[in-house]
């Protein structure tokens, strides 16, 4: 069969023909014998529009159902009906505060010993340096940023004081407590320069760089325990005590120490800061009489 042309069905289905075009069978069959060979792809071309439209009214209709069903079933529940948890923060909160609208107007603050108004905390630790030293005698005490203590037998000289980023001219001494953890009495200057504009506010605001810093990465909680006015050497002074609690560490934390002193020295303050392990009893004793006994240079 070699002329082209429509031939009964080979597969021998009744009434149905085939065309064969010289080289093999078409795809399509039809009952017209007559009609050219194309009759069949054309009537697939009708067909296939049809079918593409079927399946698209399908989908629209399936979408209008679900949504419909979607709203009837949840009508006006809340997602859940758990209460919302209140946010709680834990630790130094050092990003700057959300302004509130249209504030009602506050007194003005009481100022400070140092004569500054200004009681707010700095948001963040300026950048000092600690290793700025001026020049002092070796007498037996350590100095820093005109404050000096008496020296604390059996600990080494400037242990971490590099730690102190936000002040100048530091030094400092320390002991390990246990081999990952260290208590430290030091001495150094603030700036008003850098925010430090009285006492009490450069004294909050020391404690708070202290207790974000590095040294209480795994800070859980700061318990005050003192926060009051206080001379030293007979200038005027601010003195905060405050439990610094950590997590995962062999010590629950250290009782920590700020001192800031109106050394009368223009636009700086002299700064004691100590640190020692909570509940140890002979460091706790250390901590205090080296508050006591710091003179102003």
């Amino acid at each position: 069969m070699s002329t082209p042309g429509w031939y009964p069905d080979p597969s021998g289905a009744p009434g149905r023909f085939r065309y064969w075009d010289g080289r093999g069978w078409s795809q399509q069959t039809s009952d017209q014998p007559g009609a050219p060979a194309s009759a069949g792809r054309s009537e697939r071309r009708r067909v296939l529009p049809m079918i593409i439209g079927a399946v698209a009214l399908a989908v629209v209709l399936g979408l209008i159902i679900f949504f419909v069903i979607r709203q009837v079933g949840t009508g006006s529940r809340p997602f859940t009906d758990e209460p919302v948890p209140t946010s709680t923060v834990s630790g130094w909160d050092d990003s700057s505060p959300t302004a509130e609208p249209t504030p009602s107007p506050s007194p003005e603050p009481t100022p400070d010993p140092s004569g500054s108004a200004s009681t707010k905390p700095l948001t963040s630790c300026p950048t000092g340096d600690p290793g700025a030293r001026a020049g002092y005698p070796a007498d037996g005490r350590v100095h820093g940023g005109g404050l000096s203590f008496p020296k604390v037998g059996g600990w080494r000289d400037d242990l971490q004081a590099s730690g102190f980023s936000w002040a100048y001219d530091v030094s400092s001494q320390g002991m390990f407590v246990n081999p990952g953890w260290v208590a430290l009495l030091a001495v150094g200057e603030i700036r008003a320069a850098d925010g430090f504009t009285g006492t009490k506010q450069a004294a909050q605001s020391v404690m708070q760089c202290v207790a974000s810093s590095q040294w209480y990465s795994s800070f859980v909680a700061a318990d005050d325990v003192k926060s009051e006015r206080a001379t030293i050497d007979g200038h005027d002074a601010w003195w905060i005590r405050t439990d610094i609690r950590v997590r995962d560490r062999e010590v629950v934390g250290d009782t920590v120490d700020v001192i800031v002193v109106d050394t009368g020295r223009p636009g700086s303050y002299g700064l004691f800061v100590g640190a020692v392990a909570i509940d140890h009893q002979d460091l706790l004793t250390i901590l205090a009489d080296t508050g006591k006994n710091l003179t102003v240079d």
